[in-house]
């Protein structure tokens, strides 16, 4: 039975996308030749690449000339997003707190960069508090 094709995004293919989530639309000789500028790429493989990044719709393709032009479609954040869900799921069961544990005692935190995270995580349940309590009021129970 084949495989179930994924959507997400290989290495080489991020590194495409970066360039056009950098660059703009490019051709497929334009994005080899940023490519080619950290490490030699074929022509050829950033044709494929590309092609494939088409079918899993990240990029779209329009023709210009002689030239196909691709453009992203899948915005960075969402990427990044949806990479994150991943690792997520295969290495930490789903769990965001599992992942954070695990990057608080693998990574050293400045006292700085600690502050800010402490910052970020009091917000973020001062607005699901708020959530919580809108939703009260929202659904008839205010007593």
């Amino acid at each position: 039975m084949a495989r179930q094709k994924s959507t997400e995004l290989t290495p080489a293919e991020q590194r495409i996308m970066q360039v056009l989530w950098q660059q703009g639309s490019l051709t497929v000789r334009e994005i080899t030749a940023q490519l080619c500028l950290q490490q030699a790429v074929a022509y050829t493989t950033v044709q494929t690449l590309c092609r494939i990044l088409h079918d899993k719709g990240h990029v779209s393709i329009e023709k210009q000339g002689k030239a196909f032009v691709y453009q992203a479609q899948t915005v960075q954040q969402e990427a990044r997003s949806q990479a994150l869900l991943s690792l997520l799921k295969k290495f930490f069961g789903g769990s965001p707190d599992l992942l954070a544990q695990h990057l608080i005692r693998e990574q050293a935190l400045s006292a700085e960069t600690a502050n800010q995270l402490q910052a970020k995580i009091d917000e973020a349940a001062a607005q699901q508090m708020q959530d919580a309590e809108n939703e009260r009021i929202v659904g008839g129970q205010e007593k």
